[in-house]
């Protein structure tokens, strides 16, 4: 017989920060909850290595969950190394679409010109 316990420590370890989070928005520091959040997870992020940012940064990209820009700032690359990289591993850059093959030209001399620095 299996007898299931509660970890208390995970659900102490809640608690605090709940009461830490409601002294944050008490001192007026913050705005939101939401905006705690936001801060707390692009910390988090900065911190993570880089190829598990560049992994993640991939899975949404390669979704089209996120834009090209969106996608490097994650991987922490700018946006000229982020599509380099894109390159070397294969993956298929998406611009965004174009509106007549006039601009469509002027955007992929741009990014060959970019590529070529």
């Amino acid at each position: 017989m299996t007898i299931l316990t509660a970890d208390t420590s995970t659900e102490d370890s809640k608690a605090d920060w709940l009461l830490v989070f409601e002294a944050a928005l008490r001192i007026g520091e913050f705005a939101s909850f939401d905006e705690i959040l936001l801060r707390a997870l692009n910390v988090w992020l900065e911190q993570l290595p880089a190829d598990l940012r560049w992994k993640i940064a991939i899975e949404l990209y390669s979704n089209d969950r996120i834009s090209t820009g969106r996608a490097a700032e994650i991987a922490g690359l700018n946006y000229v190394i982020f599509i380099e990289k894109l390159r070397d591993y294969g993956i298929a850059f998406m611009a965004a679409e174009m509106t007549d093959d006039a601009e469509r030209e002027r955007e992929e001399a741009l990014l060959d010109e970019l590529l070529s620095i």
